[in-house]
């Protein structure tokens, strides 16, 4: 156990998770274990060998929950052949061992996920391993792969709108993330929520381009005194609460002022 002494820090050692420090300098304090497989998720033997199955309560309770809602919403529109969510990377025991393959995931606040993929004939595919997109959605392996749009949009949308934690960031190859906005405004999202996804879904500047897989964050619990968010904290309400200024609502239908990056004019943060 914890001990007392650090009581105005948030750390004691209650029984649930604590997620201390930054995602790259910090560490988890009775992480809770993600299952290996579950309702609407699974994860394959190669993530499952590196024993990286550790997060927040609130992560692992978002996971669980958004895997859940997706598959049943899958099957309920029925998009054809029901596939599971697969979840790769998340941090090791304590945080630890997740610095042998990851800057980050060293609080327990983040999670790799695979992309929904379509196969070459266009059929639900479920993800065996991760593989790199070009700019068209296509795996650059020949397997004639590609990422299915609609069903990422529902991942996409169900993390942003989960009741279990609020999401900071869906770190994600940009030209996925355009082609995933392009078709939310398609269907008529609402825009509040197309353009909460705008300022989440980020390709990383300062490591990999994520063109194989999805990395997802979230803030730190209110509870976790000890724990650090780094970067913008104007999505941390969640999205029921994040609405679009009313002059920039019509933007959401421009395709060239949708396609701007979230450090440009229109969707700058905190602006």
């Amino acid at each position: 156990m914890i001990v007392a002494g650090c009581a105005e820090l948030g750390v004691i050692d209650d029984g649930t998770s604590m997620s201390v420090g930054k995602p790259s300098r910090g560490y988890l304090v009775a992480g809770k274990r993600l299952p290996d497989h579950g309702d609407g998720f699974m994860t394959r033997e190669v993530w499952r060998r590196r024993g990286n199955r550790y997060g927040t309560d609130e992560l692992v309770d978002l996971l669980t929950g958004v895997a859940r809602r997706v598959s049943a919403h899958l099957d309920q529109i029925g998009h054809g052949k029901v596939v599971k969510l697969v979840v790769a990377d998340l941090s090791g025991r304590g945080g630890s061992g997740g610095d042998a393959f990851h800057r980050s995931h060293q609080s327990g606040r983040d999670a790799d996920l695979l992309y929904f993929m379509r196969d070459a004939k266009g059929a639900p595919f479920e993800p065996d391993l991760m593989r790199v997109f070009d700019r068209t959605g296509k795996a650059r392996d020949g397997s004639g792969l590609t990422v299915d749009i609609p069903r990422t949009w529902v991942l996409v949308r169900e993390l942003l709108t989960a009741p279990e934690a609020n999401v900071q960031w869906i770190f994600m190859f940009e030209p996925i993330a355009l082609a995933i906005i392009d078709h939310a405004i398609a269907q008529r999202e609402p825009e509040g929520l197309i353009a909460r996804a705008r300022l989440a879904m980020k390709q990383p500047g300062d490591s990999a381009r994520h063109d194989d897989h999805m990395h997802v964050r979230v803030y730190c619990a209110p509870r976790d005194h000890a724990c650090r968010d780094i970067g913008p904290q104007d999505l941390k309400e969640g999205a029921a609460r994040f609405v679009l200024p009313d002059d920039l609502k019509a933007a959401l239908h421009r395709p060239e002022l949708v396609r701007a990056r979230a450090d440009r004019v229109l969707f700058r943060r905190g602006s």
